[in-house]
C-alpha cells in the first residue's frame, strides 16, 4: 500500500486527494504524526475542503491534543456548517476538556440535524452529568432510552444520575433495568448497593454489594461500604471482618477512613478494631 501511494505522490505531488487519502491510511495504522503531515500537505493544496481539516482534528484528538483539535474542528464546521461528525466530535473533545457548556452547544447542533440520534443524546447526557446539571442530564438519558430502550449503559447512567439527584428509589429502578440486560455487571450492583444504603435498607445493600464482590472480590471500597452497613445494623463483628478484608485488598486507605468516619464511633471501643488500627500508628 505504501509503495503504491509513494508512486502516486511522486507522479502527482500536488494532488490534494492523494495526500488526503494517504493521511487517512496512516491514521488508520496509528501513525498519527505522519498522518498530520499528509493532511497539512493536502490543506496546502486545497484549503477550502473541510475533510482534511476534520481528519486533522481527529488525528490531533487521537494524540490527546484536544485544544489544537478544537481549532481544526472549528475550521471544518466553518467550511461545512452542517457536517454532523465535525460537530459531534467537537462536542466530545470539548467535554474531555471540561468545557461543558460549549460541548452541549455542539451536541445541540447535531440534534438540530439528527434529532433521533441515540449517541448524541447519550453523550450530551454525559456532558451535563459531568457538569453536575443532573436534571438536564436525566432528560438527555431519557431521550436516549426512548431511542434505545434496551441499552445497558443508558440505563446505568440514568440510574447513576438519579442517585446523584438523591432520587434513590428511582435510581434502583433504573439500575434494576440495567441488570436485567447485563446481570453480571459490577458497577450496577455496586451503585444499586449505594442507593439502598442511602435508603437505610442495609441488608438489601449488603446483598447488592455481595453480588458486586462475586465479580470483583478484591475491591476494597465495596468491603468498606459493607462495613458501614454492618455498623448501622449493630453487627460489630462483621463490620470488623469487612475492614480486615479492605486491609488485605487495598492496604490501609479504608481503615484510615474508618478511624475518622463518625459512623464508626461505636466500633472504636472494640478491642479487635483497636488491634486492627494499632499498626497504622507504627
Amino acid at each position: 500500500m505504501k509503495a503504491s501511494y509513494d508512486r502516486v505522490l511522486e507522479c502527482c505531488p500536488d494532488s490534494y486527494h492523494s495526500w488526503y487519502a494517504w493521511g487517512n491510511e496512516l491514521r488508520q495504522r496509528g501513525e498519527y504524526y505522519e498522518a498530520i503531515a499528509c493532511y497539512e500537505r493536502a490543506i496546502e493544496r486545497i484549503a477550502t475542503d473541510y475533510r482534511a481539516w476534520y481528519q486533522l482534528a481527529n488525528t490531533l484528538d487521537d494524540l490527546g491534543l484536544h485544544d489544537e483539535a478544537i481549532a481544526y474542528y472549528d475550521k471544518a464546521v466553518k467550511l461545512r456548517p452542517k457536517h454532523y461528525w465535525s460537530w459531534y466530535w467537537r462536542g466530545h473533545t470539548l467535554r474531555d476538556l471540561g468545557r461543558y457548556a460549549e460541548a452541549i452547544a455542539s451536541y445541540d447542533r447535531v440534534i438540530d440535524m439528527r434529532p433521533d440520534d441515540y449517541w448524541v443524546w447519550y453523550k450530551r447526557g454525559h456532558a451535563l452529568r459531568l457538569w453536575e446539571r443532573y436534571t438536564e442530564a436525566h432528560e438527555s438519558y431519557n431521550r436516549a432510552l426512548n431511542l434505545r430502550p434496551t441499552d445497558y449503559w443508558a440505563w446505568y447512567w440514568h440510574g447513576e444520575t438519579l442517585r446523584q439527584m438523591h432520587r434513590y428509589k428511582d435510581a434502583i429502578s433504573s439500575l434494576n433495568k440495567a441488570l436485567q440486560i447485563k446481570p453480571d455487571d459490577f458497577w450496577a450492583w455496586f451503585r444499586r448497593g449505594d442507593a439502598l444504603r442511602q435508603l437505610r435498607r442495609y441488608r438489601n445493600a449488603i446483598s447488592s454489594y455481595n453480588r458486586a464482590l462475586e465479580i470483583r472480590p478484591q475491591d476494597g471500597e465495596i468491603w468498606y461500604q459493607k462495613a458501614c452497613c454492618y455498623v448501622e445494623l449493630g453487627n460489630s463483628k462483621r463490620a470488623i471482618a469487612c475492614l480486615e478484608e479492605t486491609l488485605e485488598t487495598t492496604g490501609d486507605f479504608y481503615l484510615q477512613a474508618a478511624k475518622t468516619n463518625p459512623n464508626f464511633a461505636q466500633l472504636r471501643a472494640e478491642p479487635q478494631f483497636q488491634k486492627l488500627t494499632l499498626s497504622l500508628s507504627r
